[in-house]
């Protein structure tokens, strides 16, 4: 009996092994109709960066369909504190409704880009919070230098349209030309996301 222990464990691990893959290649999105994330590599010369915050799949699965038509290199917005369930259960005075309510709220980020230098173009993605885009966009933007670069707004969002979101992040960031917010529409295939972005790199270059 005591030889089977290790096997058994062995097929524990393995099982759940396969779980955890399969659950990275779901998606569970609220709006856009995206089923897989895309495989996105590293690219050594790159000159387009895709940033994105996210807290479910939906924001992710578009900034990662984006970066894969782009070729382009990915940083997620990742906070020191996560935020749980009841952090985003809107107005029931959640962690995000006082975030949202505070303008000088900053929440910490993990980690940040190592160098933005190389990179021309970098799209931002993020979901809409209370008409806005959550607050751990300011910290990031109030910590670097987008100077020369083209800034790529985009945002998803059951019902509100991006707004004055991205004013409100031009405002406080240094530098940087910024183009109009992108609000990807409810259902939104992989496909249509690729078009936009591709066709947004072309006007860039234009």
């Amino acid at each position: 009996m005591k030889r089977r222990i290790p096997s058994i464990l062995l097929a524990l691990v393995l099982a759940m092994s396969c779980v955890s893959a399969f659950a990275e290649d779901a998606v569970s999105s609220a709006t856009v109709n995206i089923t897989s994330f895309p495989a996105v590599g590293e690219h050594e010369n790159a000159k387009v960066l895709v940033i994105y915050f996210s807290t479910d799949d939906t924001v992710k699965a578009v900034a990662l369909t984006a970066a894969e038509a782009l070729e382009a290199d990915v940083f997620e917005i990742v906070p020191e504190q996560p935020y749980t369930a009841a952090d985003l259960a809107y107005y029931t005075d959640c962690r995000a409704d006082k975030e949202q309510n505070d303008s000088g709220a900053r929440p910490g980020i993990a980690d940040w880009p190592e160098s933005l230098e190389q990179y021309d173009v970098i799209f931002i993605g993020y979901p809409i919070w209370h008409g806005q885009a959550p607050r751990i966009l300011y910290t990031l933007l109030e910590g670097i230098d987008v100077s020369g670069k083209t800034i790529v707004p985009f945002c998803t969002s059951a019902s509100s349209g991006a707004g004055t979101s991205a004013v409100s992040l031009e405002k406080i960031s240094e530098g940087g030309v910024w183009l109009k917010a992108k609000r990807i529409d409810n259902h939104s295939t992989a496909e249509q996301i690729r078009l936009w972005a591709l066709s947004v790199l072309k006007e860039t270059a234009e």
